[in-house]
């Protein structure tokens, strides 16, 4: 009965909750040798400026690194950041057009290690990035962002 009751007390502890946002922005201007660099727009459960690095080796993700820095909900220019969450990246693959610039990521994996501010006591998390080139304007992407801690 005491296990059982410890169980469902660490259960309500370590709840996990999931936050999603649909992701704008672009690849950053100059390109890396086997790498992809972003800067998005995250909008959603956690609203804010997100930076993605991408190591790849030909389509496969191989590794990098996640920054997202969350903003209030209708956050303006004199709004303070909520804090950071940080993380890298350990796997998805890509897609390059002809120019050499991204034109899709799928399944890319991320694994949340720290925050700050808010989010100062989330350790460990983890999550996905799905995003893809405008078929009308290519230097613009967009897609989602699932967040898990």
């Amino acid at each position: 009965m005491i296990q059982l009751l410890m169980t469902l007390i660490l259960a309500l502890v370590v709840s996990i909750a999931t936050y999603n946002d649909s992701l704008q922005g672009s690849q950053t201007a100059a390109p890396e040798a086997e790498g992809v660099a972003l800067n998005l727009t995250a909008n959603g459960d956690l609203p804010g400026m997100t930076k993605v690095k991408l190591q790849r080796n030909g389509q496969n993700v191989t590794g990098g690194s996640f920054r997202i820095t969350v903003l209030p909900q209708n956050a303006d220019a004199s709004s303070s950041e909520r804090g950071e969450l940080v993380g890298t990246i350990s796997g998805g693959t890509v897609t390059l057009n002809t120019e050499g610039t991204l034109s899709a990521a799928s399944g890319v994996q991320i694994t949340i290690q720290s925050g700050t501010g808010e989010f100062a006591s989330v350790t460990s998390g983890s999550g996905t990035i799905s995003i893809s080139a405008n078929s009308e304007n290519p230097s613009q992407l967009s897609g989602t962002l699932v967040l898990n801690f």
